[in-house]
Formats: C-alpha cells, sequence, structure tokens
C-alpha cells in the first residue's frame, strides 16, 4: 500500500493541481512562496536553511495549529533559549498568520507535499535534529523518511475523533507503521489515546497530556482595534457581539438574531469575522438583505464600506485579527457550531480574555473543551438555532451574568494549562 501510495499520490496532486491554484489565487495564496509546496526553496531561504545547525521543525497545518505552534515555540525558547527553529504550514492562511507572529530568527516554509523527492529534497535543506507534528497531520512520506534517518518524530496536541480512529483502524496493516515511527504521541485526552491504541495498541509511547490549546498565548498583533471600532460605529462606548470564524450558512441565523437583539437594545454593535476572509462579498450580500449597515476593514472587492460611524456591524475581512477584536468584545459567538455545521472552533480564544462565549451545538472536534468549558460554568452553549437569541438577550440584559460568565472562562484556562510543559518534558528525555 505504501508502495502504491507514493506512485499514485503525485499523479492525484498533478491531477488536483488546477484546483488547487485556483483555491491558493481566491485566497491570495499564490505567492512565490508557494513553490515550496513543490521542494522549491528561493535562495535567500535556502541561505537561511543551510546556516542551521541542528534545528528543530515544527510542523502545523492551518491557521488553528498555528497559533498553538507560536505558544509552544515560546514556551520550548523560555527553557532552551538557543535552540534553532524551522517552522513549516501547510496552507497559506496558517503561513501568513504564523510569519506575522514568529520570532524573526524563525525560519518559516510551506511544508512540501507528501512526493518523495520533494520531502527528500527538504529533509536534507532542513537537517533537523527532531520532528514535532501538530495534532494529526499523517503525512507518510514525511514520517517515514524522517524516522529512517533516525530522527525522533514526535505528535504534540494529538487528538483522534472515532471517525478517523475507525479509519485508522480499518487500514491497521499501513498505518501501523506510521504511528509506530512517532518516538512519542502526545495525546490531548485519555479518549484520544484509547482511540490511538485501537489502531496500533497499548504502546509506551503513547502519553496523554492535555490540550495544548489551554497554554495558548494571548495571540494579538498589536494592532489597535480602537480606530477601526471608531470608524464603524463612531465616538463613545458601544457593547460589542463578536462573531468568530463563521461558516456558510450561519451569518444569515446571526443577523437574523442580531436584528433582533438591536430591537430590544439598539445600543449593541456586531463586529463578525468570517473564517475565510474571502466570503466577504457574499457576507455583504446576506448584509444588505438583512438592511444591516455595515462596514468593512478593507474595501470587499468594487463595493464601498458604509459610511463613518453609520454601521451597526464591522465586517473583519482581514487574516489574523479575530484575536484582537475578541479582546475588545463583551460577548463572542464561536462560528462552525450552528446546525448545519459540524466541528466547532476554539473556544479557549476569547476564554483567555475572560469573555462570555456562546455557542451552537456541534463542537464535535472541541469534546473535551466543551466537556469542561460546561463542567465549570464558563461558557453557555444552546441546542438549537432558535435558542441563540434567547441566548444572546439573556446576557445582554445581565451585565452579572456576563461578567461572571467570563471569569469563568478565564479561571478554566489557568486551571488547565500545563499542556505544553508535559509534551517538552517528554521531548526533552528523547533529545538528551
Amino acid at each position: 500500500m505504501l508502495i502504491l501510495y507514493t506512485i499514485l499520490f503525485p499523479l492525484l496532486v498533478l491531477l488536483y493541481l488546477p484546483f488547487y491554484a485556483v483555491h491558493c489565487i481566491r485566497r491570495g495564496g499564490l505567492t512565490k512562496d508557494f513553490w515550496e509546496r513543490f521542494g522549491i526553496f528561493p535562495t535567500a531561504t535556502k541561505t537561511r536553511l543551510k546556516a542551521l545547525k541542528a534545528p528543530v521543525w515544527i510542523h502545523a497545518v492551518s491557521v488553528g495549529e498555528a497559533i498553538e505552534a507560536l505558544s509552544f515555540i515560546q514556551a520550548w525558547r523560555a527553557r532552551d533559549p538557543g535552540v534553532e527553529i524551522v517552522f513549516s504550514c501547510g496552507t497559506s492562511t496558517g503561513f501568513a498568520t504564523a510569519t506575522k507572529k514568529l520570532p524573526p530568527d524563525v525560519v518559516a516554509i510551506y511544508c512540501p507535499l507528501d512526493i518523495c523527492w520533494m520531502v527528500w529534497h527538504t529533509l536534507n535543506l532542513v537537517r533537523p535534529r527532531l520532528l514535532a507534528i501538530l495534532e494529526v497531520e499523517i503525512w507518510p512520506q514525511l514520517i517515514l523518511q524522517t524516522h529512517r534517518r533516525g530522527i525522533p518524530v514526535v505528535l504534540v496536541n494529538g487528538r483522534l475523533s472515532d471517525k478517523s480512529s475507525a479509519g485508522y483502524a480499518r487500514w491497521g496493516f499501513v498505518f501501523r507503521k506510521i504511528f509506530r515511527s512517532f518516538s512519542a504521541l502526545c495525546m490531548q485526552t485519555p479518549e484520544d489515546q484509547a482511540r490511538l491504541e485501537r489502531v496500533i495498541g497499548p504502546d509506551e509511547r503513547i502519553h496523554t497530556v492535555g490540550t495544548v490549546k489551554f497554554d495558548q498565548v494571548p495571540d494579538r498583533t498589536g494592532a489597535d482595534v480602537a480606530t477601526p471600532l471608531a470608524e464603524a460605529f463612531g465616538a463613545g462606548k458601544h457593547p460589542l457581539f463578536c462573531v468568530g470564524s463563521t461558516h456558510e450558512g450561519e451569518e444569515e441565523v446571526i443577523c437574523d438574531a442580531f436584528l433582533e437583539l438591536r430591537e430590544a437594545h439598539p445600543e449593541w454593535r456586531m463586529v463578525l469575522v468570517p473564517r475565510h476572509a474571502e466570503r466577504a462579498a457574499a457576507v455583504v450580500k446576506i448584509l444588505a438583505s438583512r438592511r444591516l449597515a455595515w462596514r468593512s476593514v478593507q474595501p470587499v472587492e468594487s463595493m464601498l464600506p458604509a459610511g463613518v460611524g453609520t454601521a451597526d456591524v464591522l465586517l473583519v475581512n482581514t487574516t489574523g485579527q479575530l484575536m484582537n477584536y475578541y479582546q475588545a468584545s463583551d460577548v463572542c459567538f464561536v462560528g462552525k457550531s450552528l446546525d448545519g455545521q459540524n466541528g466547532g472552533h476554539n473556544i479557549i480564544e476569547p476564554a483567555i480574555f475572560g469573555k462570555a462565549i456562546i455557542y451552537g451545538p456541534h463542537m464535535e472536534n472541541f469534546r473535551q473543551v466543551h466537556d469542561i468549558f460546561q463542567a465549570e460554568n464558563s461558557a453557555l452553549a444552546f441546542a438549537s438555532n432558535a435558542e441563540l437569541l434567547p441566548t444572546l438577550l439573556r446576557l445582554a440584559e445581565n451585565d452579572a451574568v456576563r461578567n461572571e460568565l467570563g471569569a469563568h472562562a478565564r479561571a478554566t484556562v489557568e486551571k488547565h494549562r500545563g499542556a505544553i510543559a508535559k509534551t517538552l518534558e517528554i521531548i526533552f528525555n528523547i533529545l538528551k
């Protein structure tokens, strides 16, 4: 099967390449760095990589994992200031987010596609002493080639869904070899460990350490959001409802609820941050259909932003700004959680700032975090889209409830920190 994968995957990449290029163009990711996905690095990057002695290679797939990686790198540097680091990412949004915030001496690259010669060439350039992969990025060529060179591979903040576990177990004769190529597998929960053991059996290399997300350093760029907020809503203090990481189908539900909120409480304003900034034009049409005056952080195609001080909604159509707006808001909704969605997004991000958090019934990718927050009364989860409005009204009308919920959220973050420290202890023992 691995031989077939080695032969067929490049062919699949070739067939998918036109669609991948269009996708990158739409997201603004088709830059000169794009070619690093094919193992083609600019001279300046190759020079920087060759100057490194024995770097640690840390790989994250997208925005969420990239933000986790920033905290992981900062914690590593606190214990080992001289460590040389190469950071890689698999998506343009993750790469853009990370490169804005990484320390200047960290070399950032795109991870090559999982094609034999591309991985081989990149490993020759990076020459890592350890490869750390965040969450579960199972790329056979990258993992197996690194292992064959005698370089330790560590899974950081690993998680497995029931569906993924069943799939890996079904193809166990392939995936057992891959997972057993890791020197350590640091999983988030006992349930994640059990799902992995379903694939490879009990193994001393599997550890339960908690979720790195609780250790996340506040992901602020230092950008001042006071200016765009004042330009959108005018002078003075307005209570803010921040809607983060929405996906297609969610903005309609959110806007309808916000209109009802404004009927009762016209002083409230909304900050709307779609997960993918390229959806801004579609979101503007939804706002216009609800007769919501809007302003955007940057122009939306040919449409002009609403006039200064007249907006009901600020549309944040940029990347990497969500945490800044979470911090400035009073109530935060976390997207990809409404009916019709699946997976959810990271509710710990607004909790870091002690915000009142609400979200819908679908948090499949954050089950452990959801369970913790519900057990500790640190967020409000509603069971259906129809419950969004009463949940929002409850918080808008009761400052004490809102403040208490935010305080519980921050306390929960503090209580459950420590996964990075446990993971680093395992890594340092491997590197001895």
